[in-house]
């Protein structure tokens, strides 16, 4: 049975992905060098590391080639365990061993390689490249050596949960104010209780003559 063929978007974007991972990975041996050079106990791992730097650069390219023209690569067979041991006129190590610990190249030149991680996650955090790694898992053994060193791998994308939007708190409404007593109106003039013409002069003059 031969597998699905790879979606559009995703063939389109592999030589992409390979041009960018290689571009950090080119900025990075070069980070290596300048930097192992100044620490004499990292002179000699500066060529095995460069090797495996750029051979990971190398073989992401053969692999996004593959891809962008439709072609998944064959899933490896398990290999059959062997009870032999290698002798001792097996091929000499080409170099002295790297170290293994998770986040040993960062730890070694700082926040410089720490810059190159972001940009490796925030490539592999991109949908199409997430889309690509699932659907060529080949990839993820290139890609995931280079992550551990860097402190970042596997790289293993989750799908989070999208939340939903908190409902907005209802606005208190201030209670009114107490309406203020109205002041009574100034008294016109013309309201002003007048006489109508009556002569109190008359009624004083006869209240004196009573008394």
């Amino acid at each position: 049975m031969e597998p699905a063929p790879l979606p559009a978007p995703v063939r389109a974007f592999a030589p992409e992905f390979a041009g960018r991972f290689g571009r950090i990975l080119g900025l990075l041996a070069k980070l290596v060098a300048a930097g192992f050079l100044r620490n004499p106990r990292l002179v000699l791992p500066i060529i095995p590391l460069w090797t495996r730097l750029n051979r990971a650069a190398r073989r992401c390219e053969r692999l996004m080639a593959h891809l962008a023209a439709g072609h998944l690569p064959k899933p490896r067979k398990p290999r059959a365990p062997s009870s032999v041991s290698p002798g001792p006129s097996g091929p000499p190590p080409s170099g002295p061993a790297l170290p293994t610990g998770r986040g040993w190249l960062v730890r070694e030149l700082g926040s410089e390689a720490t810059c190159y991680g972001s940009q490796m996650q925030s490539l592999l955090a991109e949908p199409a490249a997430v889309e690509l790694l699932r659907l060529a898992p080949t990839a993820n053994r290139i890609v995931n050596p280079i992550l551990r060193m860097l402190g970042i791998g596997p790289y293993a994308p989750r799908q989070r949960p999208v939340r939903p939007a908190p409902a907005p708190l209802p606005v208190a409404v201030p209670p009114p104010a107490p309406a203020r007593p109205r002041a009574p109106a100034p008294r016109r003039e013309e309201d002003a209780p007048r006489s109508s013409g009556f002569p109190w002069h008359l009624l004083l003059t006869q209240s004196e003559k009573l008394s």
